[in-house]
């Protein structure tokens, strides 16, 4: 049997720029779509 590394491997990497509003805009428009799904339905 092998033994392990000697230090935890750490696996990065750099952000992608704009992601994060990107994400946010999607998510809310999800919510959205799903909430008037719920509201007609009734």
């Amino acid at each position: 049997m092998s033994e392990g590394p000697s230090e935890k491997m750490e696996l990065r990497h750099d952000p992608v720029p704009g992601y994060r509003p990107l994400f946010f805009i999607a998510l809310a428009a999800g919510v959205i779509y799903l909430s008037l799904i719920f509201y007609y339905s009734l």
